[in-house]
């Protein structure tokens, strides 16, 4: 998701010489500070975001989960009866 006008900000403190290598970097690239820092960093917050959204197991676990999904689910009396109810969601 962009945003052709960004309206947050993000303040960072850095010491001069990083300042300088990060603004003679940009030049170089004919970008400015900002499209600099947001065209390297965004992506990587994006792809350390959807790692940690990712669930790992060693082969053993996932044998394991794979086998529980298999089974056949548990006779649950009163989720049965449950779904047999009209939803509360839903106008009669």
């Amino acid at each position: 998701m962009s945003a052709a006008n960004p309206s947050t900000r993000i303040d960072l403190r850095v010491d001069p010489y990083k300042k300088s290598i990060i603004s003679r970097a940009a030049a170089m690239l004919g970008i400015n500070i900002t499209q600099f820092i947001m065209e390297r960093v965004f992506p990587e917050a994006e792809r350390i975001v959807a790692e940690g959204n990712r669930t790992r197991l060693p082969k053993e676990e996932w044998e394991k989960f794979c086998a529980k999904l298999d089974e056949a689910p548990k006779d649950l009396p009163e989720l049965r009866r449950l779904m047999r109810e009209p939803s509360i969601f839903v106008k009669s």
